[in-house]
């Protein structure tokens, strides 16, 4: 799992979303559509989605969802070992589990619905 170091403003943790261009990660692959990554922000470790993938002449962007903080010694295990899924792709139980997780789904009644339902209906 990649382990990203970045920045994030009162705004990005707001919205839980962010761009971020693969020169200024600091990368030493490209990101897959899907893949999870983990954010080191300074105190933190948060999770994140690769949502969205675009191309310039010059470097790609990268759109991630944020996810929740995650424990700082789960982030260095998580970053020191292989994803379980090589794929790097997520799935639907995927989302619905880190929607549970995060809080989200406690927030808005319709994906708590939802997050349950997918969870609970394997």
């Amino acid at each position: 799992m990649e382990l990203i170091d970045i920045e994030l403003s009162e705004f990005t943790r707001r919205s839980r979303s962010v761009v971020l261009t693969h020169s200024a990660a600091g990368l030493a692959r490209g990101l897959e559509y899907g893949e999870r990554v983990l954010l080191h922000t300074g105190s933190e470790y948060r999770a994140a989605v690769v949502a969205d993938i675009d191309f310039d002449l010059e470097d790609t962007h990268y759109r991630l969802v944020l996810g929740g903080v995650v424990p700082a010694e789960l982030a260095i295990e998580r970053a020191g070992s292989p994803v379980a899924s090589t794929s790097g792709r997520v799935s639907v139980h995927d989302v619905a589990d880190m929607l549970a997780r995060s809080g989200a789904g406690h927030r808005i009644p319709m994906q708590r619905r939802s997050a349950q339902r997918l969870l609970f209906d394997r």
